[in-house]
């Protein structure tokens, strides 16, 4: 469904016809460039509220020759109708997005159909509604509060519709990180649980459990945590990719993000990076055992030398394993100095980003949509959220501290 606001930029008063997409989560909000002097406008839908409008915005009466800004929480526009009274992104992705499911089941053994709702299951809670309650739940974990955290889980969880409703914080974590990036990304957990089903059998297994238990896990998880707070925290934005790379849509320069609130994302994907880059060593343990060695030593240094070495090469002691290579396809270090450094200049009119590659930032100028440099943030989630579900299904099942 799309509906019309009209609304003007309080700095020059330039009238704009905006054309909004309605979405599943019960607030979106939306900045983008006034038509006319460029400076930051926005708007935000909440569910039994109303619209509110900032910042630079205000409401206006009704002019439909005023430019058209197209707007939508859960797709990307071709750059081509981004201005155009005739865009409907729903329609442009919606066999893309089918197809791309389609795919993922059969890549994955499963019958090539789509799996609806019946008219007497309930429907899931919404992403952003579940997430500000199992946040809540995991934060009281985390600061020792268990009982709060389980009658958090026990108030929630009976009408969140959940097929096989969780139990436990771990099977909460667990089971909402799988909805949020299936059905592209649970091929890759099944490839990586083979590789775990290998590493088990290792005479070195147990010594690795327990010291993923005494050593890693604390450290793992908070860097996990602290990941999902930022992107589910700036889902806004991150919406607009986030159902089309989790369906496997590509998304490039040749689609524009209407929404373009840089300031709430531009850290993201230099944060991510560097906890992806840490938490990778549980792979990296788990090749060397299968790979017929103690877990902490690779091919030609121990893994506390590993543990040393720049971020940047970590991914390069699993690229042989095909199943662990496939979750590192996001991981560019470029990027991440451009994100983590203020190296990123970002265009709101034309909606690019310009950063220079190289040490230090000293090469060639390159440029991005900030699309794809949504949804290239969006996929490095996905990757981190693959290693903690694998992760906490080892903790759980031989009985070592949680990742949570």
């Amino acid at each position: 469904m799309i509906v019309r606001e009209y609304v003007r930029c309080t700095e020059c008063g330039t009238a704009h016809v905006l054309r909004i997409g309605l979405g599943g989560e019960s607030v979106q909000a939306h900045q983008f460039a006034c038509n006319s002097c460029a400076q930051e406008m926005g708007v935000r839908l909440e569910l039994g509220v109303g619209w509110s409008y900032g910042p630079n915005t205000e409401k206006s009466e009704e002019d439909n020759d005023a430019p058209i800004v197209n707007l939508h929480p859960s797709f990307v526009f071709s750059k081509s109708k981004i201005g155009s009274a005739d865009a409907f992104p729903s329609l442009d992705f919606g066999k893309r997005m089918i197809d791309g499911i389609l795919a993922a089941r059969t890549r994955a053994g499963l019958p090539a159909t789509l799996e609806l709702l019946s008219d007497g299951q309930p429907r899931r809670a919404r992403i952003t509604e579940e997430w500000d309650q199992l946040r809540a739940a995991w934060s009281l974990h985390r600061n020792g509060k268990d009982e709060l955290a389980r009658k958090r889980l026990e108030k929630f969880i009976p009408g969140a519709g959940y097929s096989d409703p969780p139990d436990t914080l771990a099977d909460w974590v667990f089971q909402f990180a799988a909805s949020l990036i299936q059905p592209r990304f649970e091929e890759h957990f099944e490839g990586l649980f083979q590789q775990l089903m290998i590493a088990k059998d290792k005479p070195d297994f147990d010594r690795f459990v327990r010291h993923f238990g005494d050593t890693m896990s604390v450290a793992h998880a908070r860097r996990a945590f602290e990941v999902c707070k930022a992107y589910l925290g700036a889902f806004s934005e991150f919406s607009q990719v986030h159902h089309l790379v989790a369906s496997g849509v590509e998304v490039g320069d040749d689609h524009t993000a209407a929404s373009t609130n840089f300031d709430a994302t531009r850290m993201f994907y230099g944060n991510a990076f560097e906890a992806f880059g840490d938490n990778v060593e549980f792979l990296t343990c788990l090749n060397n055992l299968i790979e017929g060695r103690p877990f902490d030593q690779l091919r030609n240094i121990a893994l506390a030398d590993y543990q040393r070495t720049d971020k940047a090469g970590r991914c390069r002691a699993i690229s042989e394993n095909a199943a662990m290579a496939l979750v590192c396809v996001e991981f560019d270090n470029q990027v991440r100095n451009a994100s983590h450094h203020g190296g990123m200049v970002f265009d709101r009119a034309t909606g690019s980003i310009e950063y220079r590659s190289g040490k230090g930032g000293q090469a060639d100028v390159q440029s991005m949509g900030y699309a794809s440099y949504l949804a290239r943030c969006s996929t490095l989630f996905a990757q981190i959220l693959l290693l903690m579900r694998h992760e906490i299904l080892v903790a759980n099942e031989f009985k070592v501290r949680l990742p949570l």
